[in-house]
């Protein structure tokens, strides 16, 4: 009779260190959920704050590309591209973002539902121009923002030579 009673005592004992630590878990489970709710919501914001961003910054390299691109000695083609390349940040920005998406196809798909050009002219202008193949080789997000930055360069220093040559060739004579 005094094991049923030790025996009874026992599993009571432990049915409440069960029940004690049922209730810590679920705390604890409730404190995770609020947790992840507030890091949710803090990265979605991130990310929309990221987006408006890149849509800035494109918009931005497009006003600078567009006040060069007039007297650019630069092909059409090239600038198009360019052009095409700085328009596509904002989207490859979300592509990358949320389908997690490498660069690579990230920007062909990007290429395929915005402009009908197909992702080896691009990469035939960008090893045609040595300065953009550093960024290119990066394969991410920073790189290619870093690569249509020099675009623009590269198309501001090819307007810059014309607009100079003149100017040179009176100082000379």
């Amino acid at each position: 009779m005094v094991w049923w009673v030790l025996a009874f005592a026992c599993l009571l004992v432990l049915m409440v260190v069960m029940l004690v630590r049922t209730d810590s878990l679920t705390s604890e489970h409730k404190r995770l959920l609020a947790q992840f709710r507030l890091l949710d919501q803090e990265s979605s914001q991130v990310q929309q704050f990221t987006y408006e961003l890149a849509e800035e910054f494109s918009q931005f390299l497009l006003l600078q590309l567009g006040s060069v691109r007039r007297m650019s000695r630069l092909a059409e083609d090239e600038l198009y591209i360019f052009e095409l390349a700085i328009q596509l940040i904002p989207t490859l920005c979300k592509e990358m973002s949320s389908r997690q998406l490498a660069l690579q196809p990230a920007l062909q798909r990007a290429l395929k539902l915005h402009a009908d050009l197909e992702y080896s002219a691009v990469e035939a202008v960008i090893g045609k121009h040595g300065r953009l193949i550093n960024g290119w080789q990066k394969q991410n997000f920073a790189g290619y923002l870093q690569m249509c930055q020099q675009m623009y360069l590269l198309a501001k220093e090819f307007s810059h030579k014309d607009v100079q040559r003149p100017t040179q060739a009176s100082v000379s004579n």
